[in-house]
């Protein structure tokens, strides 16, 4: 993949602020705190965190945070105020003695085998905290998130690199659900959101076909 200064990275970038509001949204309804106050002395993995960028943000708050990632060639555009761990996510929970308050699954899932989903939810629930919770977004399983995410973003516009996308690997809210039911992990949460492609942002939506959030909670 390219360094992080490709225009690949740009749609990435564009979620951070959507992922903020609607953590923000799901916490103040179900916790009765507001972001800030929740994030505080909190322990954070983000798997699949890039530069870290995102991350760096919940730092800021007073969060003990920890982020993974497979790729080992960004370049780092900004400063950080953790160590970012070049691993597979499998690889890292198997061994991690660490438990954590929060996980970010944030456009991370649809990259993973069936199986490998199922054994990241596995790990994942050895290594949580009691009401501990995993943010996600991800995409849908469909015909229209096929054309939108590959035909459209990936062979006509060229917002993404070719082949950044297996369909066969998107995950649908009801998969979503099934494997969380598995592993005793409680859906609280599903909710779309939608580009913009003039503004170049994302809104939160009732409309989940394509680009969904997921709250899980242990």
């Amino acid at each position: 993949m390219d360094t992080y200064n490709s225009k690949y990275y740009e749609p990435l970038e564009q979620m951070m602020a959507i992922r903020h509001q609607y953590m923000s949204k799901i916490l103040r309804d179900h916790s009765g705190q507001d972001i800030y106050e929740f994030f505080k002395n909190k322990k954070i993995l983000d798997l699949g965190c890039g530069t870290g960028k995102f991350l760096n943000n919940y730092h800021g708050m007073g969060a003990e945070c920890s982020g993974i990632d497979i790729e080992n060639n960004f370049k780092i555009k900004n400063k950080i105020n953790f160590k970012l761990i070049n691993i597979e996510a499998n690889k890292f929970l198997k061994n991690c003695k660490k438990k954590f308050d929060v996980i970010f699954l944030f456009e991370f899932l649809e990259h993973l085998k069936e199986q490998d989903k199922y054994q990241l939810f596995e790990n994942l629930t050895k290594n949580l905290n009691k009401n501990a919770y995993i943010f996600i977004s991800t995409l849908n399983k469909n015909l229209l998130s096929k054309y939108l995410a590959i035909d459209i973003a990936e062979n006509l516009l060229k917002l993404l690199p070719k082949k950044t996308h297996d369909f066969n690997l998107f995950l649908s809210p009801s998969k979503l659900q099934s494997i969380s039911q598995k592993y005793n992990l409680n859906l609280m949460d599903i909710e779309g959101m939608q580009y913009n492609p003039i503004f170049k942002s994302f809104k939160l939506s009732k409309f989940d076909l394509v680009n969904y959030f997921g709250t899980l909670k242990y």
